[in-house]
């Protein structure tokens, strides 16, 4: 059932080549949802193995978290290309890369083996590249080009890690190297791979250039899938499975210097997709420094936010590209007056802002919470400090795009009509989602802020 769940997005994008290409997103959104009911349908047992032609998959917990994230988010996205590219032909070629995109991120959540979860790893590297060239127009080719050498590029001295853990352990097993200590220049290795592929300073610069591609692209690199893989990455094998000689710290504060320098750029841009990309590039450097605590209360803060970021991230994205599409421009300072014409779409977008930002009682509150109060109990005040800074980055560059989209009255604006009703829908449900995610968890902990 595993390697189904697996399995079943290579043979949804193989089927679409049988089939007339019209057909193609409702496919990929049909195997999308079959992916998430195996998921969610899954026996409820952590810490499991499972054997398929000598390579091990692993079923736990944190693989149960991103499978369901991605696939749901993936399955909204979809809903939301029925939309998008209604009158486009590129439909056909973007349902049958995403759907890869899609396995080849449950290959990587589902992976106990570092040889598979490295060729995952690259096929997810393949289809961004693919996928965010998909105009074909020569600029996104060359924006293309660019992500596709960083990260693989960054993977390729990632594992170089891997043959180091092999040597040291004797396995490329993940639950059987649980214990075993590394030395920190493998963790350096490892780190590069992570950095690249989740975009982070300085080697960033690929994502906001990856804005360029159509909105259900960048919506899949940023909510669904590619730059939550090397947080991925680094949660399963360096919390709780392999230890690190030598001291990290260094790897904290270049996080947090990414987490910032990406902030103070957002509240400089005027292209509304690239501010949500620098605003990715922030809050990944505010997970991966939470990781880097290994802080029990800290690593579930970013567990949680990694829900939250996913769920809200995704609605802010979607709605950038219905605001392209009104405005026939990515400027944020050449839209306006959506409020009073569009309340739907700014209910959406005001509750994914919200739970991106932190406000409680929003799903992002608690997790920010609970990584800046695991910096506290490790007693990094200044770690926590410069947390609490980004967070503070985050709803000023925000609260910006509201402002300037949403807000201010500009009569001078044409807004172009378009039948954009189900890509409305999605938004809404984005934000619904990640204001009842917070509900739910608020309840769950019986009204407590502790974790």
């Amino acid at each position: 059932m595993l390697f189904l769940i697996i399995i079943l997005p290579f043979l949804g994008a193989f089927l679409m080549r049988i089939f007339k290409k019209r057909f193609s997103i409702y496919i990929a959104g049909l195997i999308t949802f079959l992916d998430f009911i195996l998921i969610i349908s899954l026996p409820d047992t952590l810490k499991s193995t499972f054997e398929f032609l000598e390579i091990l998959f692993l079923w736990d917990d944190i693989s149960f978290l991103f499978a369901t994230t991605s696939t749901f988010v993936a399955l909204l996205i979809f809903i939301y290309s029925f939309g998008y590219f209604k009158e486009e032909k590129e439909k056909s070629f973007f349902s049958f890369w995403a759907l890869i995109f899609l396995g080849s991120m449950l290959g990587v959540v589902f992976s106990d083996n570092l040889i598979s979860l490295y060729f995952f790893w690259e096929i997810a590297g393949i289809c961004s590249y693919r996928l965010i060239g998909t105009y074909r127009e020569k600029e996104h080719l060359l924006k293309a080009d660019k992500a596709f050498m960083m990260t693989t590029g960054g993977a390729g001295i990632m594992f170089l890690s891997f043959v180091y853990i092999y040597l040291l352990t004797g396995t490329f097993s993940i639950s059987k190297m649980t214990g075993f200590s590394v030395p920190w220049f493998v963790f350096l290795l490892f780190f590069i791979g992570v950095i690249t592929k989740s975009a982070t300073f300085p080697l960033h610069t690929w994502l906001p250039d990856a804005s360029v591609a159509p909105t259900p692209v960048t919506a899949f690199l940023h909510a669904a899938v590619l730059v939550k893989i090397g947080i991925y990455g680094l949660l399963r094998l360096f919390w709780k499975t392999l230890f690190i000689e030598g001291n990290i710290i260094w790897a904290i504060y270049l996080a947090l210097f990414s987490s910032l320098i990406a902030g103070f750029v957002a509240l400089m841009e005027k292209d509304f997709k690239k501010i949500l990309a620098y605003s990715t590039v922030s809050q990944l450097g505010f997970l991966i420094s939470g990781i880097l605590l290994l802080n029990e209360r800290a690593i579930r803060g970013v567990l949680v936010f990694y829900l939250a970021h996913a769920l809200g991230k995704g609605g802010l994205f979607l709605t950038s590209g219905i605001m392209e599409r009104v405005f026939g421009t990515k400027d944020i300072t050449r839209m306006g007056s959506i409020m009073k014409k569009m309340p739907q779409i700014t209910l959406g977008y005001f509750l994914s802002m919200l739970s991106v930002i932190g406000v409680p009682p929003f799903l992002g509150f608690f997790g920010k919470l609970n990584v800046i109060m695991g910096s506290f109990e490790n007693k990094m005040v200044f770690v926590g400090f410069l947390l609490c800074i980004s967070s503070i980055l985050t709803l000023l560059y925000l609260w910006r795009t509201f402002k300037f989209v949403f807000i201010i009255e500009n009569d001078n604006i044409e807004i172009k009509s378009e039948k954009i009703e189900i890509m409305n829908l999605v938004v809404v449900l984005l934000g619904i989602f990640s204001f009842l995610a917070g509900i739910i968890f608020l309840f769950s902990e019986g009204g407590s802020f502790v974790y």
